[in-house]
């Protein structure tokens, strides 16, 4: 299955491998009183997507990247132009920073989108 990126102007296709994977996570904090009873604190919830792509040209690879440095905030749409998840890229480092072999001109990374 085919998604696009897009930041609200710029759009990048994107087709991830197989390793795709969709969660969601709390926003919680939990403490145990001195009695023994457990009080648990739910702020909210968000929705989160990781996966690896490949074959990426030159262009996609610095819309990207540059979202990332921008910290721009992005949605993830599938090819029938429902909204998966909208986000900010919240890799450690660059998302897209490895070439694919023996390639040049075609570029690989790890795409990790978290909700606001």
């Amino acid at each position: 299955m085919s998604y696009v990126l897009f930041d609200g102007t710029n759009t990048v296709s994107l087709d991830p491998e197989y390793d795709i994977k969709f969660d969601r996570r709390k926003v919680e904090n939990s403490h145990r009183t001195r009695s023994g009873e457990n009080y648990r604190y739910r702020w909210g919830g968000y929705r989160r997507c990781k996966f690896s792509v490949e074959f990426l040209t030159s262009a996609d690879m610095c819309q990207v990247n540059s979202w990332w440095d921008a910290n721009t905030p992005l949605r993830l749409y599938d090819v029938n132009s429902t909204v998966v998840v909208s986000g900010y890229l919240v890799n450690g480092s660059a998302p897209i920073d490895q070439y694919v072999k023996p390639y040049t001109d075609q570029f690989k990374g790890v795409i990790e989108l978290e909700g606001y």
